[in-house]
């Protein structure tokens, strides 16, 4: 299908620009497998030029730690003082510290330079083998640009909780923050139906309990059928502003990955509703879940990007976009991204020659085993 379809680019109520989180440079000491790099993530040269930096290397040389350093980062400039270990539950045998911080060294350190859209400010991070999580960060310049209601959203130990369960590998869910997200290489959408109960109220970030003893939530899906069930009308509560949009960009992004819509809603034996797709061939309707790896990887990745920074657009991690994707796939990802989603600044490590060669040399970074 020709890259000529026109995606809905946000979903802003005003014509004035969003305010805007980006990461301008990073330091990173004895955390992982890195035991000291800086890295710098340049504004483009030209105005308008996609924000994107791509990080190529062979396995092993710390791309994956850039992004998780990146992340905590962002979470050390809203949190002056945490302590990791507490975030786990007590049958998860799990020390974070043991995991972040290089072997044989005392603390890890991250420090980096923020902008709020122009107003730059510096974040350290210091994470000790106690598990303490320290930074002298002033949180302020953060707190002007979120709404009181989002940082309050952010601040809360629920969210601290996902996002280290995400750290760590045990939510296969991307971590999704106003201003901020991440994807991680280990990121899937869950399959099976939904309950119509989980739609009363986006718990999607407090059911950090599911995680061991079933399968978490897929927030890909429940946005779905919020929309879906507003866009009937079916239901009081439930805010229809948007909901025509959402269907709109989900099925321009279905039609493009997997010539089909989705339209309607199948109840199942269980009592859970799946989403039927509509071929456009007129063939007979099938579920989503039927839809290959990767075609259900591209369509969620482009779609939450759009959904979760249209009005809030930020910092954009993803670490390998290339997965369960055809090649053809590689070589336009990049293209789609900024066409969807362009007012974010997109870090990307990836292992396909394609994603690396799509973007400018300047927009380029190649980790070597002297930088390790």
């Amino acid at each position: 299908m020709t890259d000529q379809v026109e995606i809905n680019k946000g979903h802003t109520q005003s014509n004035q620009q969003p305010q805007s989180i980006k990461i301008r440079n990073l330091k990173i000491r004895n955390f992982k497998g890195l035991d000291d790099i800086e890295l710098d993530f340049p504004v483009p040269q030209l105005k308008g030029d996609p924000d994107i930096i791509v990080m190529g290397s062979r396995n092993g040389l710390g791309k994956t730690s850039v992004l998780e350093s990146c992340a905590l980062l962002f979470l050390a400039a809203f949190q002056d003082k945490i302590s990791l270990n507490r975030f786990l539950s007590p049958g998860i045998s799990i020390n974070i510290p043991d995991l972040l911080i290089r072997g044989g060294e005392e603390d890890a350190n991250i420090s980096g330079d923020f902008f709020v859209d122009h107003q730059k400010f510096s974040v350290n991070l210091q994470i000790s083998r106690t598990g303490n999580f320290k930074t002298n960060t002033d949180t302020s310049a953060f707190k002007q640009v979120l709404t009181q209601k989002h940082f309050q959203l952010f601040y809360t130990s629920d969210n601290i909780e996902r996002f280290f369960y995400s750290l760590v590998g045990l939510s296969p869910e991307p971590v999704l923050l106003p201003h901020f997200i991440y994807f991680h290489s280990y990121r899937k959408i869950q399959e099976g139906g939904l309950e119509l109960g989980m739609m009363v109220e986006d718990k999607s970030y407090r059911r950090l309990k599911r995680v061991r003893a079933e399968l978490p939530i897929s927030t890909f899906k429940l946005e779905i059928l919020r929309s879906l069930m507003s866009r009937g009308g079916l239901f009081e509560n439930i805010d229809d502003t948007e909901s025509e949009k959402v269907i709109e960009t989900l099925n321009e992004l279905m039609s493009r990955y997997a010539s089909g819509t989705i339209e309607k809603l199948r109840p199942s034996p269980d009592n859970t509703i799946e989403f039927r797709i509509t071929p456009t061939n007129g063939s007979a309707s099938f579920t989503f879940d039927g839809l290959s790896s990767g075609q259900k990887e591209i369509i969620s990745t482009l779609f939450l990007i759009w959904k979760y920074t249209a009005r809030y657009p930020g910092i954009v991690l993803i670490d390998e976009p290339e997965l369960h994707l055809n090649a053809e796939w590689h070589r336009r990802f990049i293209h789609h991204l900024y066409q969807l989603a362009p007012n974010n600044q997109y870090i990307i490590a990836t292992h396909s020659e394609d994603i690396f060669a799509s973007v400018e040399s300047d927009r380029r970074i190649l980790l070597s085993s002297g930088e390790d």
